[in-house]
């Protein structure tokens, strides 16, 4: 034994009990033992010591016949009980053992007790063990009986026959049938009749070859009359002689994970078709192409039978198809009910509900009454394979409707018709987002104001014709223009422009293209035929027919007087803007001496001469060190906070003092000094940032980034190493380049910046909506910040064009993850207008000027020092 005996005597003789605890215990006294004499001590003992067996004498006095066995007993039956007796008779020992005692020896036979004890106690840990394995037995039985009534999958029997034999109660929640009615039944005329017909031919191998099957498919017949589906696992039941006598199985009702799985990707398929809609989006040009994307998706991505967009047809009378997808037969139906949209006033066609009333029509299943669906209609559409349909308003008013068709019956719940709201938001949006995206290309090619083509337009004809021409090119502006404008009123200036341009054009008749630059500056450019004097001849007989004929304004005939420079390319300029400055030089001219017109001349050629010297000067300013960066308030919009600054290059010329960049940055680039300027000032800038991030966390200086210094070869390289220190955080540095920079080559631009904000630099898309970049770039460009141009912010308050346009670019940027800094903030009305288009920063006079570093630090930083 592992733990030493524990004996319990019940004996009145001590002599005895030590007698009968050396015949059972190897050593004196090894085993525990208790004695005891009377049955109060014999019930306490027992609980208290918790004896592995008890030995007792037949006649001990105080304890009745048996009442020692009889005790012991009621505290635990199977406590192995031997009587250790003198003499008795064969009755009384046969008595005994009938009442239970494990057995009977005689004291002066004490060699037999310790073979004795160990068999009452092994048959006791025998007949334990097999009470705990039989109450384990029942427990597992009540278990298994519990879990099969419980379980929702329904838990069969079936013979041969396919006759039930056993069903827990599941299957009446499956079916709808009580187990007890099933019973005797054959289970093959519970399956829909496809299966049934499947699982007949099937049941026979079965049965020969035994087996059974796993995950099987089947489609059971409710009560109702709806059909379950459900996968069933079975085995083979086999009798004494190992013949199949039936089957035991579990089927698993998986109708409404099917139905919720349907439903999933069902909805996966909607929220695809809204996702590929938003894609087809970005690359349409044309609000055609929106709409035909919108069917075209709806049908592969949704799963459609059928898809079409109706508008009003003509008259306004019924609806016309304006793009369609899928099933020809559904589109031929559908187009005809359109036409006859209003055959019946009380119950129009869904395509008029939807663009007179504004209403849905929800029809999930045509096979019955559909509210919205005429019954001619319900007709035609079923003929054509319609099964179900969905028809949307499309924009508020209604533009456009929406019509989905299905070829099988559909929920349409609320869920779904949320998405399909969705979807046609999505094509207002983007029909919306089109037609202002084109007028938006207008604007970049056209001023709005005269119709005429604008400076973008003009440089681009120039550049056309000098690779291939002379031309000659007049930059014409009106005489005391701004003090018309100031007493009449811009209105009045407005309408005087438009007249000056339709006057020009009629004048030209075509024979040269006319162009509106700025403010009251035109332009002319025509094929030179002559010398600089023979085209001057020709442009002041055109200002002298202009300016002798009167304008018919507001009623009024007014005469208006125009001045002009004249040059002449290549002779004066091999590109448009070197030209363009050259007949600009020779209004100036004109207007200095109080002429009508003038050429780029020998005169003029000697401020030519200057540029070259102004180069020589800028050549030894960078040697010199002589530049320096002022910086100029970004300011939240919401907050008031300051979250960053422009860095702006200005010139201390040794003896002029500061000069403005307009005096010298075109000398800078077209020299290629702007190269080491540019790097100088990202250096200047990135120190600087670094000085003051410490007093002030998060702001971020911007330093503008010209084409020529991006393209330098060297330019990336400059960079890494100017935010090596950087690595695994944001330098407080961003990259401000013009919007005119893409259209060089985007591709190679758009790289490039992708490289810059692989460095952590944020870009900056300066001047933005100045007339360079397509619409269909912009998704593509790597930037973070959009600039709204100083031109646009100035004009927005007086021009409602203009406050359009600014409102569609903050929007744009808004949608795209763009944020919007507003330049040239000079009033509070402008930074009020601002903050309710909700721009993101102010830039401009209004909220500071550009400061040196010093003045900007103790200015706005509180610091003494920058």
């Amino acid at each position: 034994m592992d733990a030493p005996l524990r004996a319990l005597l019940v004996e009145e003789s001590a002599e005895d009990a030590e007698a009968i605890l050396g015949a059972i215990c190897d050593l004196p006294d090894p085993c525990q033992h208790r004695r005891v004499t009377s049955p109060e001590e014999l019930r306490e003992a027992l609980a208290a010591f918790a004896p592995d067996v008890v030995l007792a004498d037949h006649a001990v006095p105080g304890f009745g016949d048996h009442e020692a066995l009889s005790i012991v007993q009621a505290h635990d039956p199977l406590l192995p009980f031997v009587y250790v007796a003198g003499t008795v008779g064969e009755e009384v020992a046969i008595e005994a053992i009938r009442r239970g005692a494990a057995d009977f020896v005689l004291k002066e036979n004490l060699r037999r007790l310790p073979s004795v004890v160990g068999r009452a106690l092994e048959s006791a840990r025998e007949r334990r063990e097999r009470l705990r394995i039989e109450a384990a037995l029942r427990e597992s039985e009540e278990r298994f009986r519990s879990i099969v009534e419980n379980s929702h999958d329904w838990i069969w029997e079936i013979d041969r026959d396919a006759r039930l034999t056993y069903c827990n109660a599941a299957v009446e929640r499956m079916l709808g049938h009580a187990p007890e009615r099933l019973l005797g039944q054959d289970c093959l005329q519970l399956l829909h009749p496809h299966d049934r017909t499947e699982v007949a031919r099937r049941l026979p191998a079965l049965i020969e070859h035994g087996g059974g099957w796993r995950g099987w498919r089947l489609h059971w017949l409710h009560r109702d009359g709806s059909v379950r589906v459900v996968e069933s696992t079975g085995e083979a039941l086999r009798d004494a002689q190992g013949r199949v006598r039936g089957f035991r199985g579990v089927n698993h009702d998986i109708t409404e994970l099917l139905q919720k799985k349907d439903r999933i990707q069902h909805l996966a398929r909607l929220h695809g078709v809204l996702s590929a809609l938003g894609n087809a989006v970005l690359r349409a040009g044309t609000r055609q192409e929106v709409l035909d994307a919108a069917c075209r998706v709806a049908v592969e991505q949704g799963g459609f039978l059928a898809a079409c967009i109706g508008e009003p047809g003509a008259g306004g009378q019924g609806v016309r198809l304006s793009a369609w997808y899928g099933d020809a037969a559904a589109i031929a139906a559908v187009a005809e009910i359109g036409r006859r949209g209003q055959a019946d006033p009380v119950r129009p066609s869904p395509g008029t509900r939807a663009l007179q009333r504004n209403e849905w029509t929800v029809a999930a299943d045509l096979a019955s009454a559909a509210e919205g669906v005429p019954d001619w209609a319900a007709a035609m559409a079923r003929e054509a394979g319609i099964a179900a349909q969905l028809v949307v308003p499309v924009g508020d008013p209604p533009w456009c409707a929406l019509g989905l068709f299905a070829a099988t019956p559909q929920a349409f719940d609320e869920e779904e018709r949320a998405l399909y709201k969705r979807l046609a938001e999505e094509i207002d949006y983007a029909a919306d987002f089109i037609a202002k995206s084109e007028r938006l290309e207008y604007l970049a090619y056209f001023d709005p104001l005269t119709g005429l083509p604008n400076r973008a337009s003009l440089q681009a004809h120039l550049q056309t014709r000098l690779e291939r021409e002379r031309v000659a090119l007049a930059v014409l502006d009106l005489e005391r223009f701004g003090a018309i404008n100031e007493s009449r009123g811009r209105a009045f200036g407005d309408r005087l422009l438009a007249a000056v341009g339709e006057h020009l054009r009629r004048l030209i008749e075509g024979h040269a293209m006319l162009a509106r630059l700025e403010a009251d500056s035109f332009a002319l450019a025509w094929p030179a035929e002559g010398d600089a004097d023979h085209e001057l001849a020709r442009m002041e007989a055109l200002l002298q027919q202009l300016n002798r004929t009167p304008l018919a304004l507001d009623g009024d005939p007014m005469r208006v007087r125009l001045n002009g420079g004249l040059a002449i390319g290549p002779d004066h300029g091999a590109d448009p803007e070197t030209l363009e400055h050259a007949a600009v030089a020779a209004l100036a001219e004109a207007r200095k001496r109080r002429v009508r017109a003038m050429a780029f001349g020998a005169e003029l050629r000697g401020r030519a001469a200057q540029r070259l010297q102004l180069e020589e000067e800028l050549r030894r300013a960078v040697e010199r060190g002589e530049f320096e960066l002022h910086y100029q308030p970004k300011v939240a919009a919401e907050t008031h906070r300051l979250v960053g600054a422009e860095a702006l290059l200005r010139w201390r010329h040794p003896e002029r003092g500061r000069v403005g960049p307009a005096e010298f940055m075109a000398v800078l680039e077209d020299s290629g000094l702007i190269v080491p300027v540019g790097r100088w000032a990202l250096r200047e800038a990135l120190r600087t940032a670094l000085a003051w991030r410490e007093h002030w966390p998060g702001l971020r200086l911007a330093v503008n980034v010209s084409a020529r210094e991006l393209q330098h070869a060297g330019f990336l390289e400059h960079c890494s190493g100017l935010l090596a220190p950087f690595a695994g955080e944001s330098p407080p540095l961003d990259i401000e380049v013009t919007e005119s920079l893409f259209m060089e080559d985007i591709n190679q631009t758009i790289a490039l910046l992708e490289e810059v904000r692989a460095l952590g630099c944020r870009v900056a898309i300066d001047d933005f909506g100045t007339g360079y970049s397509s619409l269909n770039y912009v998704a593509r460009l790597p930037a973070d910040e959009l600039k709204i141009d100083l031109s646009f912010t100035r004009l927005m308050t007086q021009s409602p064009e203009t406050l359009a346009l600014v409102t569609h670019i903050i929007n744009l940027a808004h949608s795209l993850g763009l944020r919007v800094v507003a330049e040239g903030v000079e009033d509070e009305e402008q930074a009020k207008l601002l903050r309710l288009l909700r721009c993101d920063v102010l830039q401009g006079f209004l909220l500071g000027p550009p400061l040196p570093a010093s003045e900007f630090a103790r200015r706005l930083l509180g610091l003494e020092e920058a």
